[in-house]
């Protein structure tokens, strides 16, 4: 990071501990400057930053301000009817919980803009493999996974402080792949799996598809509703538990630390695997990673799922899997319904990972996506009506937009139309209980280039939409 990077984080830690409240002064440039022994170009490119991210504000002949925005979004508790088991299939949109479009829109879909991608480096790096590698692409792949991949993996989460060994992971077709085998290898058509509420959309289609019940357990800002959860472990009730805990789609928020270890607790004190959905892991907006609940587990219990759809390209089709306890199980189930992943393209990863470019790009990425997803989010405050509540996400692409008295389900229908595309709070529970909520993805700038306008034009019309929507109450 950058001198002004990192101090611009020495700032966001101290106002999110509330160790500078709201409204408080900062010190002038000429002081910072002078405290910090910088620049003046260092001390602006400071204070940029930090405005540019929502945290702080500009008040001419006065000087800088701790804004308002920053502090967490307290959205209350969904008011579920009832906590019980649930066929997800039938209670699905008409088209899914992941409703397709037959056209591109950046607010829809959680992805990184291309223009973000180290489309050059790739190329080169593929270039490289594969000069040295013709033989290997006419075999067959390891069943576990390349296991140059699997090293560099483990290579690059230890400088996260997150150590496994490479004889623990399996590469698999992305983080939704690894996710299905650990359905299917853990549990049988008809069981129930305990999930977070709201839940990715995607998630839900995927546990409809393979005839899995579930049960809703609530999350808000403040965490996730663990008595309910320990509830349903004790009374056998589950036989599996299926959550992301860090950036988790749609809110962009993450559970405590003490929450994911009571999560770890849960599962191991009642021998329930956790499935752990974790591919925003390394989309922190902070300076420092937050650990998986994995990273608690010391019994196995939990399985851990990420990839590089969100980090790097999603057409790669990359992932892995530490299945902890359950390997033979999961590796048995994997290398029955699958002959291997694609080898060129994990030798592609191992080598841009081992080069250090996939850490040089993630770090990029990471600081890019801040400062969109509180563009956008500083946007929708300043266009919506005064009574919205915006998500405040630690990491991640996505906001969580809640709407009083706005049918959601029916703006997205209209906001197709225009070719808008958003995701109602339907299509992420199948309680009504999101039904003034929708989600939105900030992997586009909203640059005021013409070639970055799309997603601003976008979000303007969203905004005149839901006003309009608003007006006709």
């Amino acid at each position: 990071m950058t001198l002004y990077e990192t101090l611009a984080q020495q700032f966001i830690a101290d106002i999110r501990s509330q160790k500078l409240p709201i409204g408080s002064r900062l010190p002038a440039l000429r002081v910072l400057a002078k405290q910090h022994q910088i620049s003046m170009t260092t001390a602006t490119k400071t204070y940029e930053y930090l405005q540019q991210a929502g945290y702080i504000f500009s008040q001419p002949q006065s000087g800088y301000f701790v804004a308002s925005q920053w502090q967490d979004v307290a959205f209350p508790a969904p008011n579920l009817i009832d906590k019980q088991r649930r066929d997800p299939k039938q209670f699905a949109p008409d088209k899914g919980y992941s409703p397709t479009v037959a056209f591109f829109n950046p607010l829809g879909t959680c992805r990184v803009s291309s223009e973000l991608q180290p489309l050059a480096e790739l190329q080169r790096c593929i270039k490289r493999v594969t000069r040295r590698s013709e033989s290997r692409l006419f075999q067959y792949p390891e069943k576990q996974g390349d296991s140059r991949l699997r090293h560099a993996l483990a290579q690059h989460f230890l400088q996260d402080h997150f150590p496994f060994s490479p004889n623990d992971c399996v590469i698999t077709h992305g983080c939704i792949d690894s996710i299905r085998i650990a359905i299917e290898s853990l549990t049988k058509t008809g069981d129930t799996i305990a999930i977070s509420s709201p839940c990715f959309s995607g998630l839900l289609d995927l546990l409809a598809a393979l005839s899995r019940n579930i049960i809703e357990i609530p999350y808000t800002s403040q965490g996730m509703d663990l008595a309910l959860l320990e509830k349903v472990m004790k009374q056998g009730e589950v036989q599996a538990s299926l959550f992301s805990t860090t950036h988790i789609n749609p809110t962009g928020q993450s559970l405590p630390v003490e929450q994911k270890q009571a999560l770890v607790t849960l599962a191991t004190k009642y021998q329930i695997p956790m499935i752990e959905d974790d591919v925003y892991f390394e989309l922190s907006h902070q300076k420092h990673l937050p650990l998986p609940a994995k990273y608690w587990d010391k019994e196995g219990y939990v399985v851990w799922c990420g990839s590089v759809s969100k980090t790097l390209a999603a057409g790669l089709r990359l992932g892995w899997s530490l299945p902890g306890r359950y390997l033979t199980r999961y590796l048995q189930h994997s290398s029955h319904t699958c002959f291997g992943v694609n080898s060129l393209m994990q030798a592609c990863l191992a080598e841009f990972m081992s080069t250090g470019e996939y850490r040089s790009h993630v770090n990029k990425i990471r600081l890019t996506l801040h400062h969109q997803v509180h563009a956008y989010r500083q946007y929708l405050i300043e266009h919506l009506p005064a009574d919205s509540l915006v998500s405040l996400p630690d990491g991640g692409l996505v906001l969580w937009v809640k709407i009083p008295n706005v049918n959601t389900q029916k703006l997205e229908q209209e906001a197709q139309t225009l070719h808008i595309d958003i995701r109602s709070g339907a299509c992420f529970s199948t309680h009504d209980a999101y039904h003034d909520c929708f989600r939105i993805n900030c992997g586009w700038s909203l640059g005021k280039k013409e070639a970055d306008n799309t997603a601003l034009q976008q979000l303007s019309r969203l905004c005149e939409l839901i006003n309009d929507h608003k007006s006709r109450q």
